[in-house]
């Protein structure tokens, strides 16, 4: 009697979970879909915050908070020439996490250049459509 209960009740474990593991497959592609041509990014900007930036963005990871915000589940930091460990810090973390890419601020006119350029073919594509 006590093994067919044990049983009923893993049976219904087993089934909840695989019904989560499917509700967050579905979300996944939902999300995947909905944003896969956003000209949304999320740019955290820092300056000599070697002392809180590890931590800062451990908590932020842990939580797969970036996955769940961002289109593309990047974030992208941008070093603005830190005099302490910032970029030292940065550089171990990229290598941890695959969602974040570290900028230097020599780089930081190339993050904007992708805007520019789907701005430019938005103007082309609206000169076409209109009558003159």
């Amino acid at each position: 009697m006590m093994k067919t209960i044990f049983e009923i009740v893993v049976c219904m474990f087993a089934t909840y979970g695989f019904i989560g593991f499917l509700h967050e497959i579905l979300l996944t592609i939902k999300h995947n879909m909905k944003y896969k041509t956003s000209m949304v990014k999320l740019v955290l900007i820092v300056k000599n915050q070697g002392e809180i930036i590890e931590g800062v963005l451990r908590n932020i990871l842990q939580r797969d908070f970036i996955r769940k915000l961002m289109p593309g589940g990047r974030l992208i930091v941008l070093d603005m020439g830190s005099n302490d460990d910032t970029i030292d810090i940065l550089r171990k973390l990229e290598k941890d996490f695959e969602c974040i890419q570290v900028l230097k601020k020599s780089e930081k006119e190339g993050l904007f250049k992708s805007f520019d350029e789907c701005e430019e073919q938005e103007i082309g594509v609206e000169h076409i459509g209109r009558k003159v």
